[in-house]
Formats: structure tokens, sequence, C-alpha cells
């Protein structure tokens, strides 16, 4: 209780946190002078309340990235947690130390709040950002849904189950997104630029077209630390 109680977290949310399982992906979306980088690493552990563990790896590729872990540099971390809730999380630390030896390791401070969102529309008391999907390609009835789990200005990630009755979408497919907001319907036009697969689901990398009013509606109202 004392731990959690330094920690700042309410019990739900430390739960979220004792949910992520070392040597699960995480996404990492790194604070640089122009646009964040976002790459994907391992989670090693955590200290309540002390700080988090995550794997950078000693190599080429990762050189850029390692230059800007630096103390006090801000990190966006977001992982899914599967399970009944099915949920997105999502916290914000900053770097404590970058280690090398014995092995490759960060060190963060230790999140004061976490945010989730559902993956499971269903789900009351997590309903996530539920949509329909009308793509490139496909017939109006065979409209998909899915729940937008991550977004910015300039686009979104959607997860979709997967599962034969969900025909799987290509890149530069360009599609709308229909939702309704307190009961007005509102659509946002984009075109998918990536595509991944995880935890039993297919996440759309979107762009968002230009100049859409939706777009900061949208904002308003669902957002999971930007």
């Amino acid at each position: 209780m004392e731990s959690q109680q330094q920690a700042g977290l309410c019990h739900e949310d430390l739960q979220c946190l004792k949910g992520l399982i070392p040597g699960s992906s995480v996404d990492l979306q790194i604070t640089t002078p122009t646009a964040p980088k976002r790459v994907k690493t391992q989670y090693i552990g955590m200290d309540i309340p002390n700080g988090v563990m995550f794997q950078i790896p000693i190599n080429p590729r990762w050189s850029f990235v390692r230059d800007l872990l630096v103390p006090g540099n801000t990190i966006i971390v977001r992982y899914v947690l599967e399970g009944e809730t099915g949920q997105v999380i999502a916290f914000r630390v900053k770097v404590i130390r970058l280690m090398s030896k014995p092995f490759s390791m960060l060190i963060t401070t230790f999140p004061r709040s976490i945010q989730t969102i559902g993956l499971r529309s269903e789900k009351r008391n997590q309903p996530g950002i539920a949509v329909d999907i009308v793509a490139e390609g496909l017939a109006a009835s065979e409209a998909v849904s899915g729940v937008i789990v991550d977004v910015s200005t300039k686009g979104c990630r959607v997860a979709l189950p997967i599962n034969q009755q969900c025909p799987q979408l290509e890149n530069n497919n360009l599609l709308t997104l229909h939702y309704k907001l307190e009961g007005e319907p509102i659509t946002i036009t984009g075109q998918i630029k990536n595509k991944t697969q995880e935890a039993g689901h297919l996440y759309y990398g979107i762009q968002f077209d230009e100049d859409q009013p939706a777009v900061e509606i949208l904002l308003e109202r669902h957002i999971l630390i930007e």
C-alpha cells in the first residue's frame, strides 16, 4: 500500500501496469526537436515507485534512437493489455539513464498517471473510439467496425480484430471513418499508410486528409497522451 501511495497511482492504474509482462512489446514515442520518433522494443520490468526499465538494442540501426535518450527527455509509452478488457495503456515518463553495461537498458521515471482506452467497443466503461470503416475496394455493405486506439492531428491508428468476417485492407486504400458523437454522425476521410499485426488484432496507420473540422472535434473529445 505504501509503494502504491508513493507512486501516486490508484489501485486500478497500478494493476494495469502490473499486467505488463516482462518481455512484452511496447511502443516508445521519444520527444525530438522536430517530430516525435516512435520505436518498438521490449519491457524489462519496474521498481515501484522508482522507475521502469526497457531494452534498447546496441546496433547501428538504433544509434540515432540512443542519441535521443538523454536524461530528462520525455517518452510516451504505449502497449496493449490483453484479456477481458482489451485495453491500450499509455503513460508519460522521463529518461533517467541509458546503460550500456553489463547490458543495454533504458531506465525511466515511474509514471505519475496513466491513460487507458478500450479495444472492446462493447465494454461500456471503456468504450474507446468505435468507428465504422468504409474503404476503397469494399462494397458499401462490407463496412467493417474497428476502434481508434491512438490519434493525433495528422492521423490515427485503428485496431480491427483478426477474423474471417473482417477482410484485410491494403496500404494506400482510401477510406472514411464514421462514428457518432452525442448522437450526431461524424465522418473523417484518409488513407491507409501502414498495417501491422499484434495480439490478435490488425492495426492500420491512417493519414487524415487535410482541412477536416471533424478531426478537431475528435481530438477535443478523445486523445491518448499526445
